[in-house]
């Protein structure tokens, strides 16, 4: 039978805890909270406040801890069900470690890439602002707020040193791998021009600049994507296609069994096991509930 083999129901829950892990460790990571801090901004400073603010980050940080326990909980209880040897908890979290699904590793170039881009969006804004005052008046504790141009050269210092540490990575760097990271850019670079692109009208003056200027980018895009896809060649790498996301159905297995009257234990006994596990999962969300709401109950106390 193609397709991944099937999965024990111990082996779900092993794997559930263990991804719960690694979700509850990425959002106490400064990567995600920078990610949601974004979010909140981009939240609270648009005109249209279209749908439900963003969670706040404590809120999903305690979330994601509840989620683990449950799932560690279910794990050891069906273990106990089963009559089966504890695991330790270290085996349990290392279980999906290397190839948990969700977000992906981060890439250290990709990583300060982005933060120079929004640094120099920031350098952007203030100089479109088109204040030359530098002297902003200081009132209350505190350091003083930095006038414009101080602005401007203090984030223009740390693009170059971002720039720096960018080039500095990349001497360990394949070819190809070089090659990609200019490739990135440029189609990020399009990415945003499209976007900005679809907030005029089509028949604008405009929208016939973007078409233009995402034209010339397309012809930058061609060379560098035939010199990358050149470099993967060389270096004997290839490039794997996504399999598509679509679900397969898989064929269910017959049972052989020798009489109906077997068959009919067979499936009493598998009726017996899945309201047990039924049963287990019902008492966890309420569980996961009551830790919730303590959770809560703490912060309420703490913040008075």
């Amino acid at each position: 039978m193609a397709g991944r083999k099937r999965l024990s129901e111990l082996d779900k829950l092993k794997s559930k805890a263990s991804r719960m892990y690694w979700k509850h460790e990425d959002v106490k990571t400064t990567e995600f909270a920078d990610e949601h801090t974004a979010k909140e901004v981009q939240f609270y400073e648009s005109e249209k406040k279209m749908g439900r603010p963003p969670k706040k980050l404590e809120a999903i940080q305690r979330e994601a801890y509840a989620d683990y326990l449950v799932a560690m909980l279910e794990y050891q209880e069906y273990e106990t069900i089963q009559g089966l040897e504890p695991a330790s908890t270290q085996d349990v979290i290392d279980y999906k470690k290397s190839d948990r699904s969700g977000r992906k590793a981060k890439d250290e170039v990709l990583h300060i890439k982005k933060y120079i881009r929004r640094t120099q969006k920031q350098v952007d804004d203030i100089n479109a602002e088109n204040d030359t005052s530098d002297k902003v008046e200081h009132q209350g504790p505190g350091r003083p707020a930095m006038g414009n141009s101080e602005k401007v050269d203090y984030y223009e210092k740390r693009i170059n040193e971002a720039k720096a540490e960018v080039a500095k990575l990349l001497l360990d760097k394949a070819d190809h791998e070089v090659i990609y990271y200019e490739l990135f850019e440029l189609k990020n670079d399009r990415r945003t021009l499209v976007v900005a692109q679809k907030k005029h009208d089509e028949k604008s003056i405009e929208y016939s600049q973007f078409a233009k200027d995402i034209g010339l980018l397309d012809e930058r895009i061609k060379p560098v994507q035939a010199q990358y896809d050149k470099a993967l060649e060389l270096a004997g790498v290839k490039q794997v296609r996504s399999a598509p996301s679509a679900r397969v159905a898989q064929n269910k297995r017959s049972i052989d069994v020798g009489s109906w009257v077997e068959k009919d234990l067979v499936d009493e006994e598998k009726a017996d096991e899945q309201s047990e596990v039924d049963k287990l999962k019902d008492e966890m969300q309420e569980m996961k509930k009551m830790m919730l709401e303590q959770a809560e109950l703490i912060e309420a106390l703490t913040s008075k």
